[in-house]
């Protein structure tokens, strides 16, 4: 029968003498156990905490021309974009006077001519502007901390994770569009507002509905309680009444030898954990045999050398 946060707390009462009808104390000892649950899920990427989720890009919209006026931040599409394009980010192809400049769409309803940009345009007027409509910047699950790896396919790697300041810079002059290559994380769903979900931004800018495959580490959003279960496996979450009271004997009973037995009995449980986390996650050299059979250049049967693409031919990559 798997160790609930029942459990561990009835435990952990038990040892500290504290009776388990006492409700104020064991309100303390709720939050012990959580601030330890926290404490050791912050130390590694553990693999328990790893989640995946799919992000489907958007295809480009350049339907149609734009009507633009300098230094006014309502456009007008001549053809109606039939999504919403809400946060897209627009580019205007004749735009010389600040050439480059990227604008995102801050209000839009489908199927409706008429948008309206985060600031004001800052090129010439013109009635029927070439344009072009991405979608760059994608939503994250709330419970998103930290990214792993990112797939996507085709191509033998994943995309690249870069830093924001890196990709802040490839934005500020690179408007090609296909596959996405890079990726990092910046923002939040409303920028400045922690609360809200964290960005994806990738590049270049996507002209078609690429599948997208987010691998990350998860955040800890919700308290232990009652009949829950740590995310921990059962096998370790015996490291949560030790670290309870390795805390709690000291802090309710100020007895620090006891505190101190209980410490290494945590230490001891987390370099298990640490150990078996590398078994299970680490990516390491291994000695490969030389695929000579599949090697590029081949030698005929009298000597002379010729290409041959062996069964590389039309596999991997399926694009360059």
């Amino acid at each position: 029968m798997p160790l609930t946060y029942a459990n561990i707390e009835t435990r952990t009462m038990n040892q500290l003498r504290i009776p388990t009808t006492n409700a104020t104390e064991q309100t303390k000892i709720a939050a012990l156990i959580n601030e330890v649950y926290r404490d050791v899920a912050a130390k590694v990427d553990w693999w328990w905490l790893t989640k995946r989720t799919v992000v489907s890009t958007v295809a480009d919209i350049t339907a149609g021309t734009l009507n633009v006026t300098n230094n006014n931040t309502a456009v007008t599409f001549s053809s109606a974009p039939t999504p919403s394009v809400l946060r897209r980010k627009l580019h205007v192809t004749g735009n010389v006077t600040d050439s480059g400049a990227i604008y995102r769409v801050s209000a839009h309803t489908a199927g409706a001519t008429a948008a309206t940009l985060d600031a004001v345009y800052t090129g010439g007027t013109n009635t029927a502007a070439s344009y072009s409509v991405w979608g760059d910047e994608y939503d994250l699950p709330t419970d998103f901390s930290k990214p792993l790896t990112i797939k996507r396919y085709g191509w033998q790697r994943p995309l690249q994770l870069i830093g924001p300041e890196e990709m802040a810079s490839i934005k500020i002059w690179d408007v090609s569009v296909g596959k996405p290559q890079l990726a990092t994380i910046q923002d939040f769903q409303t920028t400045g507002d922690p609360t809200t979900q964290r960005q994806l931004i990738i590049h270049p800018y996507p002209d078609e509905i690429y599948r997208l495959e987010v691998y990350y580490r998860r955040t800890l959003n919700t308290e232990l309680s009652g009949s829950t279960e740590p995310l921990i496996p059962d096998d370790y979450r015996q490291i949560l009444v030790y670290g309870a009271l390795a805390r709690g004997y000291p802090i309710f009973l100020n007895d620090v030898v006891r505190g101190k037995y209980f410490e290494t009995l945590f230490n001891d449980v987390l370099a298990l954990m640490t150990t078996m986390q590398n078994e299970r996650t680490s990516d390491r050299p291994r000695i490969g045999i030389r695929d000579d059979y599949r090697r590029f250049y081949r030698r005929g049967a009298r000597g002379t050398a010729h290409v041959d693409l062996g069964s590389f031919f039309d596999r991997l990559p399926t694009e360059f």
